[in-house]
């Protein structure tokens, strides 16, 4: 699975990480636990899901500073929510989390205005530093 999680903080550009609300969306609950304790343990806010129809409720009632989706297969049945999230706010990121790297979902997702497409499992280090930098770019576009 994942390598050992690390307790250092990993530092945004002017070294203090920007902590955040992170909705996170992932089917595999293995997954959705290992990422959640990640990111709780850096100090951001993380609600959590197995659906995107939960996902979709959650953000419909909820504020975030990033969306994190994960695409099972090639089929990314995630489009509408990312589609939904971009709508809501086309300044707030969206991290897509894949098993199945193809090139097609990576113009779509890209396309559709989603901030990085990153293949799982990442390390935990990678992770870090794809959060951090896109609640960075999140408070920079606020600014």
């Amino acid at each position: 699975m994942l390598e050992a999680i690390t307790s250092r903080r990993v530092e945004g550009p002017h070294g203090v990480a920007p902590r955040g609300k992170i909705l996170l969306v992932d089917g595999d609950a293995e997954d959705l636990q290992v990422y959640t304790s990640l990111l709780r343990e850096q100090g951001h806010r993380v609600d959590c899901c197995t659906t995107f129809l939960e996902g979709a409720e959650r953000l419909e009632h909820g504020w975030y500073d990033l969306i994190i989706l994960s695409q099972g297969g090639r089929a990314f049945e995630g489009l509408r929510l990312l589609e939904r999230a971009i709508e809501l706010d086309r300044h707030r990121p969206v991290l897509i989390l894949t098993r199945s790297v193809d090139m097609r979902s990576y113009l779509d997702v890209m396309y559709l205005g989603a901030h990085d497409y990153v293949e799982k499992p990442p390390a935990p280090s990678e992770i870090l530093k794809t959060v951090s930098s896109c609640l960075s770019y999140r408070v920079g576009v606020a600014a």
